[in-house]
């Protein structure tokens, strides 16, 4: 027989992501936490409900975005990268012609172009 979920479990995986373990939690109200060892943000939660479903082929295979949560329950999405490109795009050209220290430029663009880069 099984024990009742009704407190926190935590527990430290072998996985490494980063340099460092995953931990994985599971809650009262019947949710998966995964979270880098040492971390304060950057949780990555599941209800058990939803994973089941998505193991199990009920639900379509949709992607969904990934939601992330802070301790303190605020909760924001992982940016979309088509919207990152094209602000990464405009910067870029407006650094082209802002006619500042050539140095200056230099450096920026080649600081945006690395961003654009990871986001193909």
């Amino acid at each position: 027989m099984a024990t009742k979920l009704d407190k926190e479990i935590i527990r430290e995986t072998d996985f490494i992501r980063d340099d460092r373990n995953v931990n994985i939690t599971l809650t009262p109200e019947q949710k998966i936490v995964l979270k880098l060892k040492g971390m304060k943000s950057g949780e990555l939660e599941i209800s058990i409900d939803e994973l089941y479903d998505k193991l199990s082929g009920k639900e379509e295979s949709v992607k969904k975005p990934v939601v992330y949560t802070r301790k303190d329950d605020g909760k924001y999405e992982q940016p979309n990268p088509k919207i990152a490109k094209t602000v990464l795009s405009d910067l870029r050209s407006q650094n082209a012609i802002s006619g500042m220290d050539l140095d200056f430029v230099t450096k920026f663009d080649s600081l945006v172009k690395t961003l654009l880069d990871s986001y193909r």
